[in-house]
C-alpha cells in the first residue's frame, strides 16, 4: 500500500473512532444528566423524549406535534432532540421543557438504549436519521413496520402526518386538533430586522433548496426577478444561506447569509408575499401566515405531492406552482408568471 494512501487510511480511522469514542462518552454524560432530572422532578413525572433533529423546515412542519403531545404528558418533561444548528427553533418552543442538542445518532443511540426516558416518540424514519462521520444509521421499527421509508414517505400524506406515524402518535386530523405550524418569534427576532430599516411593501425571495431535484435553474430566476421589478413597486428581498443571482438593483436587496432562522421568519412575516421552493423557509411562510407561491414539481417516487399541514396544505393563503410529472426543473417562466401576476394584478398587497 503507498504511504499517501496508508496514511489516509488511518487519518479517516482516527477521526472515524475518536468521533465514535466522544459521541458515547457524550452520551453516559447526558444519561447522568438526565438521571439526575428524573429525581429533581416531582414524583410520578415522566421524562419524554422526542426526536426530530432536522432539517429546519421538517421541525417547523412537526411543530404542531408538540402541541399534542403536551397535550397527552400535561404534566411529564418533554425533551426534543435535534442538531445544534436547528435548536432556536425549538428553544423558544413554550410547549416543551427542555431541547437536547445531539452530538450525533451514535451519542442519542447508546442514551436511549440506558433506558433513562420513560417515552419516546421517534419521529424520523432510517433513511433521514444516519451520522456519516459514525456511518451509522437509527433504525426506527415503527415506521419500518408501517413502511415508510425514503421511497414512500409521501403516500402518507404531508410532512406532520409522516412524522406522527413514524412517531407511533394517533393524531386527530382537523377541527379536532389544530395542525397549523407555528414558530414563536421573541423580541429580540423583531428588533433585529427593525434594525434593517427594509423598505415596505416587498417580496421575499428564496432561490435554493438543499436537494438540487427541488430547485429552479437560476437564470430563471434571474428572469423572474426582473419581471416582478420591472412590472410591479415591490422591493425584492433574497433570503437564505447564500445567493448566486448576482443582482444589482435600487430594489433588490439580499439578505443571504445575514439572519438566523427566526431572524429570517421574522422578515417573511413581514413580506407581502413569499416565492420560493419546497424547502425551509416556505415552512416558515406558512407558519407566519404570509401568502406564497411556492415552485414545485415530481420528486423522485412522488409525480405529486403536498408537504405543508396548515393553510398550506389546504392550498389557502398560498398557490403551489407545478405540474404533474414534471419536476421544478422543468417549469417554464411563464408558468410560474401566470399565477403570480393573477393574484398581484388584483389589487392591494397582503397584509
Amino acid at each position: 500500500m503507498p504511504l499517501q494512501r496508508f496514511v489516509a487510511l488511518w487519518t479517516h480511522r482516527y477521526h472515524k473512532y475518536s468521533h465514535i469514542f466522544r459521541a458515547h462518552r457524550l452520551a453516559y454524560q447526558a444519561w447522568i444528566y438526565f438521571i439526575i432530572k428524573k429525581k429533581q422532578l416531582p414524583q410520578g413525572t415522566r421524562l419524554v423524549a422526542i426526536v426530530r433533529t432536522e432539517h429546519f423546515g421538517d421541525i417547523v412542519a412537526a411543530e404542531p406535534l408538540s402541541r399534542y403531545l403536551r397535550s397527552l404528558h400535561p404534566h411529564d418533561h418533554l425533551v426534543w432532540f435535534v442538531k445544534p444548528v436547528f435548536r432556536e427553533l425549538v428553544d423558544v418552543n413554550p410547549h416543551l421543557d427542555e431541547t437536547f442538542a445531539e452530538y450525533c445518532v451514535t451519542q442519542r443511540r447508546v442514551l436511549l438504549q440506558t433506558g433513562v426516558f420513560d417515552k419516546v416518540y421517534p419521529l424520523q424514519f432510517r433513511n433521514n436519521d444516519h451520522c456519516p462521520r459514525c456511518q451509522v444509521f437509527m433504525d426506527n421499527p415503527i415506521s419500518d413496520a408501517a413502511g415508510v421509508n425514503v421511497h414512500t414517505y409521501f403516500n402518507f400524506g404531508h410532512l406532520l402526518q409522516v412524522f406522527a406515524l413514524t412517531g407511533g402518535i394517533n393524531m386527530p386530523l382537523p377541527p379536532e386538533t389544530d395542525d397549523q405550524p407555528r414558530v414563536y418569534l421573541q423580541e429580540k427576532h423583531r428588533q433585529k430586522v427593525d434594525d434593517l430599516a427594509l423598505s415596505q411593501p416587498f417580496i421575499v425571495l428564496h432561490t435554493q433548496s438543499n436537494f438540487a431535484p427541488k430547485d429552479w435553474p437560476i437564470n430563471k430566476w434571474q428572469q423572474l426577478v426582473h419581471w416582478l421589478l420591472d412590472k410591479y413597486p415591490y422591493q425584492v428581498v433574497e433570503i437564505g444561506l447564500r445567493s448566486n443571482l448576482g443582482l444589482e438593483h435600487p430594489r433588490y436587496q439580499n439578505l443571504c447569509g445575514k439572519l438566523s432562522i427566526l431572524e429570517t421568519a421574522e422578515v417573511i412575516r413581514r413580506a407581502a408575499y413569499f416565492i420560493g421552493l419546497d424547502s425551509g423557509p416556505s415552512h416558515l411562510a406558512n407558519a407566519t401566515g404570509t401568502f406564497g407561491f411556492i415552485l414545485m414539481g415530481s420528486l423522485n417516487e412522488f409525480p405529486v405531492y403536498n408537504p405543508y399541514s396548515g393553510r398550506y396544505g389546504r392550498e389557502e393563503q398560498c398557490v403551489l406552482i407545478r405540474e404533474l410529472g414534471v419536476p421544478c426543473a422543468g417549469l417554464s417562466l411563464e408558468r410560474v408568471q401566470r399565477p403570480i401576476e393573477a393574484v398581484l394584478g388584483a389589487g392591494e398587497p397582503q397584509a
